[in-house]
């Protein structure tokens, strides 16, 4: 997810989907993570001999992201405490606030980026075998979460630098920019637009103008 933001911005009349790979740690983000899941994946199959299983597990590790991705940004990125012991801890996570405030800027640091997914899908795949998964499931779940978080990474960067014309692209483009420009507390999901209408945080312009006019 992304924490920091550079002091220039790009032009955006000039990027293209090629040279958006060069912004914000794209590239690096999707060679270090398209490794560790080919990683994952290879020692899921040498440890299960089960290539099928192995790959509907990946499938169902990108779907999972979906919603590790809505839940991340909804209640870690967004989280913004009062007390100053929550303040601190919020302090461990990175800071959201400085891409909102130029959403336009380029993350700084990216070899942050890289260590903190490095540790997390490390940390994760351990959890989930040490509550009992089998390891080769649970190598094989992370390896979609890393195909899952690339495609977060690559759609996100793309919803903030390229025209995306198509109706799919442009819906997801239009989404995020509500969620950047009218309104911070709606409209999380960045990949899909499928969890913010489970959990009722989709943006519904009519609903909430007749709710302002109300009160």
């Amino acid at each position: 997810m992304r924490e920091a933001s550079a002091t220039t911005t790009p032009d955006v009349r000039t990027v293209t989907p090629w040279s958006m790979l060069g912004m914000s740690g794209l590239a690096e983000i999707v060679g270090v993570s398209t490794a560790l899941a080919v990683a994952y994946v290879a020692v899921a199959v040498l440890l299960a001999g089960a290539p099928g299983m192995v790959a509907a597990v990946v499938v169902a590790g990108v779907l999972y992201w979906t919603f590790l991705e809505y839940l991340l940004h909804r209640f870690v990125l967004h989280w913004e405490p009062e007390r100053p012991a929550l303040r601190l801890v919020r302090r461990c996570f990175p800071s959201h606030r400085s891409h909102h405030d130029a959403p336009l800027a380029e993350r700084i640091n990216i070899m942050l980026q890289l260590r903190i997914t490095l540790g997390l899908t490390l940390a994760y795949t351990a959890a989930l075998w040490a509550c009992g998964l089998p390891l080769a499931v649970a190598l094989a779940l992370n390896a979609g979460i890393l195909v899952g978080y690339q495609a977060y990474e690559v759609v996100h960067v793309a919803c903030h630098h390229l025209p995306m014309r198509n109706a799919w692209a442009a819906r997801l483009k239009r989404h995020h920019a509500i969620h950047h420009h009218r309104d911070e507390t709606v409209n999380f999901g960045v990949t899909t637009t499928v969890w913010d209408h489970v959990f009722r945080t989709a943006w519904q312009p009519r609903t909430r103008a007749v709710s302002a006019t109300a009160a």
